[in-house]
């Protein structure tokens, strides 16, 4: 349990000549810098005087008290008659402590016991500086004890942690969270990217705070390493981090890297969906991996989500959040993924959460409309549809209707002829010179016969309804 404690000597000591030639040509303090923090714009790093410190804090009374950190405690300090309001961490460190670290310090060549968490934080951020997702240094100071305090900026809206966990504030919704999951994995992003890499080593929610502008900054980078994992500096760093977020697999010295810092964001990320500490004894399992793993893998995100805020109204963002988080805290590093592939994937995320109201009504009348169309067109087809079995009704009725009879064959005479034909008629099928039959005339005897109509069967019409005659 020693490695998993956060003290002085777990601290990288990257032993830099040159970072604390942080002053002007002329050797003295640099009170040229920038008085007033640009929004995208960071002023030079400045060496305070102890006594304008004193006075900034009020000689670190209980008001200007901010709270603890891993080190030490953080006090608010108004500077340059208030032009700028900073946060001042100061160290706390006992002087036989800090005499035993400058003795070493004085005997060693570089080793990473040489630095306490202060100067390893000013060493850090002297380097690494970004105005959008890291608590950046303002400056710093030495006390009467040669311990270093540094200034940086002040975030008036509390932690992560806070947020997340206090019962006194309303819990942050969906499109938040996501939002400060995508600007905490852009600041480790960042880290990872530069170089050399540093890697934080100390991710956690209440080191995450929250400024003015409700943006999620990454900060306390006391416990931070700054090279490559190959390096003898970092190779002589005992393990060190928060019980919770400390990764499984770094037992030794040589088994930091970057995903050692994906994993903890992992332990992060499934507090900000699901609302619960990454350790909490009032649950079973206390584990906030052992309890959501096994959940995300079965399918059961919305059991995930924390209840006091519901489920997102997309829920495959839940999903795409969840199993990301699952993949950031497997048990084997190298199947972890990148600070990149984080980024991206919740950028994606962001995306759906984050959908315009006014683009999602447009959407939905979008879809009411292409529905609308659908339904029109199927309409229309089916009366088209029909239409044409209507006109193959009426055209086999009219084929029906229009057969007549054009002959009567079988007519016999009295003389027993037959096949004489007979005139059409429109009503009857022929004509008749009497209702008994009709009278044929002899042209070369000019005798007249009488020739009775036989009965005759004919086709049914309409307009007859039958006949027989």
């Amino acid at each position: 349990m020693g490695y998993l404690s956060c003290n002085a000597e777990s601290a990288i000591a990257t032993c830099d000549p040159n970072y604390w030639d942080l002053k002007n040509k002329n050797g003295s303090p640099n009170t040229r810098s920038r008085r007033t923090i640009h929004k995208h714009k960071l002023p030079q790093i400045r060496e305070f005087e102890y006594s304008d410190i004193i006075a900034a804090t009020k000689g670190f009374s209980s008001d200007s008290f901010l709270g603890k950190g891993s080190h030490g405690s953080v006090y608010k300090a108004s500077l340059d008659n208030g032009k700028i309001i900073a946060a001042v961490k100061k160290t706390k460190f006992s002087k036989p402590a800090a005499a035993n670290l400058r003795n070493h310090a004085a005997n060693c060549r570089g080793c990473a016991k040489c630095n306490s968490p202060a100067e390893n934080e000013i060493e850090i951020l002297s380097r690494v500086r970004d105005t959008r997702c890291l608590v950046n240094l303002i400056g710093f100071c030495t006390d009467s004890n040669d311990n270093k305090l540094i200034v940086v900026e002040y975030m008036p809206n509390g932690s992560l942690y806070d947020l997340l966990h206090s019962s006194s504030t309303r819990p942050p919704g969906w499109k938040r969270r996501v939002r400060f999951a995508l600007q905490l994995a852009k600041a480790v992003q960042t880290l990872h990217s530069s170089n050399p890499p540093v890697i934080h080593r100390d991710i956690k929610s209440s080191n995450v705070l929250i400024d003015e502008e409700w943006n999620a900054r990454l900060g306390d980078f006391g416990l931070a390493l700054r090279g490559h994992a190959e390096d003898v500096r970092i190779k002589c760093t005992p393990p060190a981090g928060t019980f919770g977020y400390l990764d499984p697999s770094y037992l030794a010295p040589g088994d930091v890297s970057t995903k050692s810092d994906v994993f903890s964001f992992g332990i992060m990320l499934l507090e900000i969906i699901s609302g619960r500490k990454a350790i909490d004894v009032n649950y079973s399992p206390p584990s906030v991996v052992d309890w959501a793993v096994p959940l995300i893998k079965h399918g059961e995100f919305i059991r995930v989500c924390d209840r006091r805020i519901g489920t997102p109204s997309d829920p495959t963002a839940i999903r795409q959040m969840a199993a990301l988080a699952a993949r950031c805290v497997r048990s084997t590093a190298e199947k972890r993924p990148s600070m990149s592939e984080v980024v991206e994937c919740l950028k994606v995320v962001r995306k759906r959460i984050h959908w315009s109201p006014i683009w999602k009504s447009l959407k939905q009348r979008v879809a009411r409309a292409e529905n609308m169309q659908a339904l029109a067109r199927k309409e229309m087809h089916d009366a088209s549809e029909e239409v044409v079995s209507a006109r193959k009704t009426v055209k086999a009725v009219s084929r029906r209707n229009s057969r007549k009879v054009s002959s009567v064959p079988g007519v016999e005479c009295e003389s027993g002829h037959r096949n004489h034909r007979m005139a059409r008629s429109k009503s009857m099928g022929c004509s008749s010179s009497s209702a008994g039959g009709f009278v044929r005339r002899n042209t070369k005897t000019g005798m007249t016969v009488r020739v009775k109509m036989p009965v005759a069967k004919l086709n049914k019409s309409r307009s007859m309804g039958g006949l027989a005659s």
